[in-house]
Formats: structure tokens, C-alpha cells, sequence
């Protein structure tokens, strides 16, 4: 598959993918921004707003294992563009909720629509460009989450307060089905490498993939550091509410400085990953996950507004070392039959995380009577876990990962 692809071929590509993980992510902001006037709308408690905030990640979870599998099987095109299809129309729909019942419904919907999307997008980097140029691609795309958390940020805090929640889904929704024409035609030509290696593919099964103890390890690390990343994101923006008592507008102010640094910072991760490799990886997640652990507990125990943006921009660089570095070792380390079911494996368990923790931290902030601290304080033991996790991190060599797959498991050609 690899030297296939010309440079307009490989922009094109990446364009529509960029333009889609962007949207997708747009959704998830909106959502945390949109939870207050949501909650106050519905008389939600913040045990009812944090199931709603799970909601998403539960189907989420399980859509990464099917996803995988799918993309393995039938190539990433249709699979992401019937992705960013499902997505639009669920978010949509979000704006016609009636009560707590159907938006629970609603964004558990949503989870399926867009669960499928990261693992066949690593399909797509996979099909499109060659190894030496994975983490960069791969790292660029999921940059995407922090260049439209600055950006949309603040537009979507504005939106909301001027055309109302539900204005603000509409809008998004009509932007998804605009990608989704786009990505249809972007990647053309990935699909059509699909279709001249499929038979180099063997028939996909998940025992291979449940052998290898690269997806195990990188599922460990990304459930613990993703449950400190969505617990942050999820509940930062109503503690600046509650706690520093600033606007909704200024709330999304806020999280333009952090998610700009963090652009910048993954990308360059991924750009560190192709020249260094190997040897690059565990300083990465260790570190990484070391310090998002420190800067965390620097947020959550200053009581000047100021700090707590400084530390928030120092946590998220933190966070990118680990980010990055999960979801491009499947691109470089998993045999390439298996790089769509390694990524859904890994990002299952990041997901199984986000479903949990931000209703369980919703329910401690209830029993508290409306405090974080309690909350905060179980996500400073995931970051612990997170770093003992990365500690444990050892990538195998590929005759390794191969050599444990069997011979009559490996890639057939002819």
C-alpha cells in the first residue's frame, strides 16, 4: 500500500478526515457548554447531567470494536462517511429533546452514529500513507480535537447564548452533512486502494487481536488517561461557573489558550514519533502521564482563575504526549490487517473510561451538594493509575508481535 499516493492524493485525505474529526469533536463541545442551560431547562441534577455526559461514551465503547473490525473488512471510506452521516442527524435530533429521557436516548444514539469513526480513520492513514508518515498523519488528525476546542470554543459559548442550545445543534448538524459530502469524494482514492489489496487480507477474526499484548497495554494506558482528559473537560467548564463565577461566553474564553497549546503539541509529538521512534514512545506516555496527573492537582487546588488557565495549558501539552503517542503505535506497531481492530480495541477501553467516570463523578458532586472536590479527587487516583500504566509500557518488536500471532495468522498474498 505504501508509495502509492501523491501528495494531492494524501492532502485530499487528509482534509476530509481533518474536517470531520473537527465536527465530531465540535459536538462534544457543544455538549459540555450546552450542559448548563440543558440542566436549568430540564431541572437535571448532576447526577442526571453526568449520566447524560456517559451516555455518549457507552455506545461510543462498544461502536470502537465494530468499528475496527468493519474498516479491516470493507476499507474505511464508506464506514467514515456513513459515520459523519449517522452523527449529523443525531445531533439534529438533539435539538428536538423534549425532556431527560429522550436526550439520554438521543446521545446514547449518537454514541453508535460516531463510534466507528476514530478506529476506520486509522484504516484511512493506513491505507494512504506509509509508516514513516503515520504518527505525523495520524497526530495531526486527532490535534483536531484542540484546534476546534479553541476555536469553536467560544463561537459555540457565543451561539449558545445567543440562539439558545438548541439553535446551536441545528447549526452543527447542517455543517456534518456538508462533510460528509466532502469526505465522500476526499477519499476516493483510499478506497480504491482497498479495493486492490483485499485479497492480501485475510479473513478477520479477534483472536489474533486479543493475543497481542501491545492492544492490551495500550488500552490500559489510554482507559485510565482518558478518564482523567473526559472528567476534566467534562465538569472544568461548570466548576469555572460555579466556583470563579464568569459568564458562559468567558467559561469558553477559557479553554482557547490550552486547546491552542495543545494543537501544536500533538502535532509535534507525532513529528518526534516518525524521527525518533521506538525509543521516544515510554518517555511519552510516562512523562506525559506523570505531569497531567501534576498539573491536574496545580488546577484543582488554585484559588486564582489565572493559575488555573496556566496549569489547565500545562496540563493539556501533558496530556498530548500520551494522546499522540496511543493512537499512532497501532499504525506503526500492529500488523497492517489489524490496524483497524488493534485502534478499536485500544480506544474501547479509553471510551469504557469516559462512560464511567462522568457519571460517577455527576453523582459525587450531587452527594456533596453541588462541591467538586470529591470528584476532582478520584480523578487524581486515575492519573496515579494512569502513570503506573505507562510505567508497565514495553512496545515489542514487530518480529514479536508477529511471531505471537502464528504464522497461519499473518497476512496472506497472492
Amino acid at each position: 500500500m505504501e508509495g502509492r499516493f501523491s501528495r494531492a492524493q494524501k492532502t485530499a485525505c487528509i482534509a476530509g478526515l481533518f474536517l470531520a474529526w473537527a465536527v465530531g469533536y465540535a459536538d462534544r463541545i457543544l455538549m459540555s457548554v450546552a450542559l448548563v442551560p440543558i440542566s436549568q431547562e430540564f431541572a437535571l441534577s448532576a447526577r442526571e447531567a453526568g449520566m447524560l455526559l456517559s451516555a455518549f461514551y457507552v455506545s461510543y465503547a462498544i461502536m470502537q470494536l465494530a468499528g475496527g473490525w468493519l474498516s479491516d473488512k470493507l476499507g474505511s471510506r464508506i464506514v467514515v462517511v456513513a459515520c459523519v452521516v449517522m452523527w449529523s442527524i443525531f445531533t439534529g435530533m438533539t435539538s428536538l429533546a423534549w425532556s431527560f429521557t429522550s436526550l439520554l436516548l438521543i446521545r446514547f444514539l449518537f454514541g453508535i452514529g460516531e463510534g466507528s469513526f476514530s478506529p476506520a480513520s486509522s484504516v484511512t492513514v493506513a491505507e494512504v500513507f506509509p509508516k514513516n508518515q503515520r504518527a505525523r498523519a495520524k497526530s495531526f488528525l486527532v490535534s483536531t480535537v484542540f484546534l476546534g476546542s479553541a476555536a469553536g470554543s467560544a463561537i459555540i459559548a457565543a451561539t449558545v447564548s445567543k440562539l439558545g442550545w438548541r439553535g446551536a445543534f441545528h447549526i452543527l448538524a447542517v455543517a456534518g452533512f456538508f462533510v460528509a459530502i466532502f469526505l465522500w469524494f476526499s477519499l476516493r482514492s483510499g478506497m480504491g486502494s482497498k479495493r486492490g489489496v483485499k485479497t492480501e487480507r485475510p479473513r478477520m477474526v479477534w483472536r489474533p487481536v486479543l493475543k497481542m499484548p501491545l492492544a492490551w497495554k495500550l488500552m490500559t494506558i489510554w482507559f485510565f488517561t482518558s478518564a482523567l482528559h473526559v472528567g476534566v473537560n467534562s465538569w472544568m467548564p461548570a466548576y469555572l461557573l460555579k466556583t470563579y463565577h464568569i459568564s458562559l461566553s468567558h467559561a469558553g474564553l477559557a479553554m482557547i489558550i490550552p486547546n491552542l497549546l495543545s494543537f501544536f503539541g500533538a502535532n509535534m509529538v507525532g513529528y518526534l514519533l516518525d524521527k525518533l521512534g521506538r525509543r521516544f514512545e515510554k518517555g511519552c506516555l510516562v512523562v506525559g502521564s506523570a505531569l497531567s496527573t501534576l498539573f491536574f492537582v496545580m488546577m484543582i487546588t488554585t484559588d486564582q482563575v489565572w493559575l488555573l488557565i496556566a496549569f489547565w495549558s500545562l496540563y493539556s501539552l501533558s496530556f498530548n504526549l500520551v494522546y499522540a503517542t496511543v493512537f499512532s503505535a497501532p499504525l506503526r506497531r500492529a500488523p497492517e490487517h489489524l490496524i483497524g481492530s488493534t485502534t478499536g480495541l485500544m480506544n474501547f477501553g479509553g471510551q469504557l473510561g469516559n462512560s464511567i467516570f462522568p457519571a460517577i463523578m455527576g453523582a459525587l458532586i450531587t452527594a456533596a451538594g453541588g462541591a467538586f472536590f470529591s470528584a476532582f479527587y478520584l480523578l487524581v487516583g486515575v492519573g496515579v493509575l494512569s502513570i503506573v500504566a505507562a510505567l508497565l509500557w514495553k512496545a515489542p518488536a514487530d518480529d514479536e508481535v508477529y511471531g505471537l500471532l502464528g504464522d497461519h495468522l499473518a497476512p496472506r498474498r497472492g
